[in-house]
């Protein structure tokens, strides 16, 4: 990749499963199940802390989840499969309230379905919508929770994070365009 961020180097364990990523940015990770928890209970012990991202590569955001320096699930988001982007701020109070970007990403993804209408059978489209939300951390999360000390690496982590989010409004538009494409064709019929 010519133009690789060099923060990046810090995610090999992730840039090693995920191969073209051009940032990552650190959410919140969802409640956990018991069993999750359990396990981070073992991995606290050992020093090894949860984290959760959001990379993004060409075609594709990832929702990553990471005990340390291990990817435990990784989520892909076909961006083809990008049905609605809906981006707002949520206030972190605080000793400072602290804006942060709430994401929420609705993906439909097509299967066919065949039914039967009296004797004949046919084919019919049936969507699955599946929404995916991330708050926006302000910072980049070094494995293991760590925040970097380099001016650098957190100038570059704003930048991930605005590659992230105008990936993300790209699609927003993509989405509104083809509405407005839609919506012509359906008046000219």
């Amino acid at each position: 990749m010519a133009n690789q961020l060099s923060v990046l180097s810090s995610f090999t364990h992730i840039t090693q499963e995920i191969q073209g990523i051009r940032a990552i940015v650190s959410v919140q990770y969802p409640e956990l199940t018991a069993m999750q928890s359990l396990s981070d209970s073992f991995s606290k012990i050992l020093g090894n802390k949860r984290a959760v991202y959001l990379a993004v590569t060409d075609q594709q955001f990832w929702h990553v989840h990471t005990v340390g320096e291990k990817v435990v699930k990784k989520t892909p988001i076909e961006a083809n499969h990008i049905d609605d982007v809906k981006i707002s701020n949520t206030t972190l109070t605080g000793e400072r309230d602290v804006k942060l970007p709430q994401i929420t990403i609705t993906t439909k993804q097509v299967t066919h379905k065949t039914v039967k209408e009296g004797k004949e059978k046919k084919t019919v489209e049936v969507p699955n919508f599946t929404q995916h939300d991330f708050t926006l951390f302000p910072v980049t999360f070094l494995p293991n929770l760590k925040y970097s000390q380099k001016m650098d690496e957190v100038l570059q982590s704003v930048e991930m994070r605005q590659i992230v989010l105008t990936s993300l409004q790209k699609i927003q538009t993509k989405i509104a365009d083809k509405k407005i494409i839609e919506q012509f064709n359906a008046q000219g019929k």
